[in-house]
């Protein structure tokens, strides 16, 4: 095995992406978007909250319970200092903060998120996914779903 820990430039930019695009469809509450960024099998954990979301079902409920929570206010999230560690061919960890936003349309929005997450990454089908996303909150204005 290769103890070199860097990612190929296409890997980062795919993986990059996959951040991009878990971003724009969580914030967009589209499900179906959104748990295309996971694994078959993949695991959403919000350690804050004593939250888990288990697999692409649950990851689509679990999307489609917050969008039709928000009402009328949209959400906008940001991820930064992402750092990227290849841990083999297949396979990656991702650190990167959070920071995020509520808002009502027609006004600046308000600080509502921040914190850590700490994610493994793993090529399916030549695809970068989501395998575990680990977040651990600094401070939040957001509540776990009712079950």
């Amino acid at each position: 095995m290769s103890t070199n820990k860097t990612l190929s430039a296409q890997d980062y930019f795919e993986i990059q992406n996959l951040y991009a695009k878990y971003n724009l469809c969580s914030d967009a509450g589209d499900a179906d978007g959104y748990a295309s960024c996971f694994a078959a099998d993949g695991v959403l954990r919000v350690e804050s909250a004593d939250l888990t979301v288990t697999g692409i079902d649950a990851l689509l409920a679990f999307k489609k319970k917050d969008k039709a929570g928000r009402g009328t206010n949209y959400r906008r999230h940001w991820n930064g200092s992402m750092h990227l560690e290849r841990l083999d061919e297949t396979s990656a960890r991702g650190r990167c903060y959070l920071i995020a936003y509520n808002g009502t349309p027609g006004s600046l929005p308000a600080l509502s998120d921040c914190g850590v997450y700490d994610d493994r990454i793993t090529k399916v089908a030549g695809e970068w996914k989501f395998a575990r996303r680990s977040l651990t909150m600094d401070g939040s204005t957001w509540s776990k779903p009712a079950q």
